[in-house]
């Protein structure tokens, strides 16, 4: 690979990275760690020894951050929350979802042709096989997933309070909450 094709690469890599992490909770932390890689680059961007450098930085974050529950593939999407559906929406393509939340933020859900309060009871029964969990918080919603965008909207089940409580906790950690919905399809 050429040098031109290398820097590409790393620049690209960092932007992704830097990308990603203003999607988290982490970016803080993180912050003054892509400043400096920026600025390396910015000095020496033709130097072999400072792109691999600057390289192995970046892959060694993101490995912290897959480390901290981060799915990197989920940054493509952005997560819209879309106010109130009923049945009708299911013509545009939305699909019922029941999302439950433990106490440690775990994300449990069931999709489904059945009412919201069907499905959220055969999640409970599913649960209720498994190790005892603590569920904080229980939501009744309408999703539509695009190659780019994750849309969450209430149902007529879900309160305006519990939707608004969802919204919060998912723009806490954006990209976390994506994370933890990779599989929903």
């Amino acid at each position: 690979m050429d040098i031109a094709k290398k820097i590409n690469e790393v620049w690209r890599l960092l932007d992704e990275t830097a990308l990603l992490l203003c999607r988290t909770a982490l970016e803080n932390r993180f912050a003054r760690q892509v400043t400096i890689l920026r600025a390396q680059l910015q000095r020496a961007p033709a130097n072999p020894a400072m792109l691999q450098e600057v390289k192995g930085a970046l892959v060694e974050l993101r490995k912290q951050l897959r480390l901290a529950g981060y799915d990197l593939s989920m940054g493509k999407y952005t997560l819209v929350f879309d106010g109130f559906r009923n049945d009708d929406c299911t013509s545009a393509g939305f699909k019922r979802l029941v999302l439950f939340m433990d106490g440690s933020g775990v994300l449990y859900w069931k999709t489904g042709e059945e009412n919201h309060l069907m499905l959220a009871s055969m999640l409970e029964r599913a649960l209720s096989k498994a190790p005892q969990r603590t569920i904080v918080d229980m939501h009744y919603l309408w999703f539509l997933r695009t190659k780019t965008t994750l849309i969450l909207s209430g149902s007529a089940t879900e309160t305006a309070e519990d939707y608004r409580r969802l919204k919060d906790h998912a723009k806490a950690d954006g990209l976390l909450f994506l994370s933890r919905l990779k599989g929903l399809s």
